[in-house]
């Protein structure tokens, strides 16, 4: 089967599911892919959003299309919509480009908009190039990869709670190797409905891939892939206590063990994904 992944290819989502799952399936990957690249296609993946004019392009095509839904609602703008609000802005959108077929990112967005016959819940692969971490006895850093602005006072909270501890906070320093613990957090701003039931577990499936111990939020997309040994905070107060039990070597290394054990590689997604595409 002739595959076009394609899309606007300017995000941090395009180069995962765009690029790395279009390569793994020997599909042709193109931003913005013309009229003449869709028609050359048996299927098409659209991954987020469409660049302009696409939708029109694939309306008046006969090859069938699969629209990949991993973060395509505005964002920061989301944060304020209600779920019921969120569902219909899903639902509107779906009907107005009509695609053959959907991807969820996660269950809950699924069983939130779902509807679709032909649907799929594909979950982030661990990304291709991590390190496996090598736990170190004693805890020196904590990291963060992403966005500073995103953590807001989580930052604050998280760099007191490791100089008390003599260790240090790195963001965007290094890698999933080089870290003892991974966070994953959004301040309020950043953090509606939308964000906690919708979100991709990516920064999970990072610490899944490398074995690097976990402490975040309770969002969905890492609810429904987790193992049991990720740690949470419900509120900023419960930083210092989920880090002391980060602190102990025994439990993260039960928490690596096992993190390793349910790790999703890109060469498992890309057959599952394949899987269901071909199903189609």
């Amino acid at each position: 089967m002739n595959l076009l992944f394609t899309g606007r290819g300017s995000s941090g989502s395009w180069k995962v599911r765009g690029e790395q799952l279009g390569h793994a399936l020997g599909a042709t990957v193109k931003p913005a892919a013309t009229r003449d690249d869709i028609d050359d296609a048996d299927l098409v993946v659209v991954v987020k959003r469409p660049s302009p004019g696409m939708v029109d392009n694939l309306k008046a095509s006969s090859t069938p299309w699969v629209w990949d839904l991993v973060d395509f609602y505005p964002q920061p703008a989301c944060t304020a919509w209600s779920k019921d609000y969120a569902i219909k802005w899903v639902r509107r959108q779906l009907e107005a480009f009509n695609p053959d077929a959907v991807i969820w990112p996660n269950d809950k967005m699924h069983q939130d908009c779902g509807g679709y016959t032909n649907s799929y819940v594909l979950y982030h692969h661990a990304r291709p190039d991590r390190h496996i971490n090598p736990l170190r006895r004693t805890v020196g850093v904590v990291g963060y990869e992403g966005s500073r602005r995103y953590l807001g006072r989580w930052e604050k909270a998280v760099k007191l709670a490791c100089k008390q501890r003599g260790w240090r906070l790195a963001i965007n320093e290094g890698t999933h190797y080089d870290w003892d613990i991974a966070l994953a957090f959004r301040d309020k701003a950043f953090n509606g409905y939308v964000q906690r039931c919708w979100k991709s577990n990516v920064k999970l499936a990072n610490c899944h891939g490398s074995g690097t111990p976990f402490l975040g939020a309770k969002e969905n997309g890492y609810l429904e892939t987790g193992t049991g040994h990720e740690v949470y905070c419900e509120s900023i107060k419960d930083v210092p206590v989920a880090l002391d039990k980060l602190s102990d070597y025994d439990f993260r290394l039960q928490a690596s063990l096992a993190f390793q054990a349910k790790s999703y590689p890109l060469s498992v997604a890309a057959n599952d994904l394949n899987n269901w595409l071909n199903s189609l």
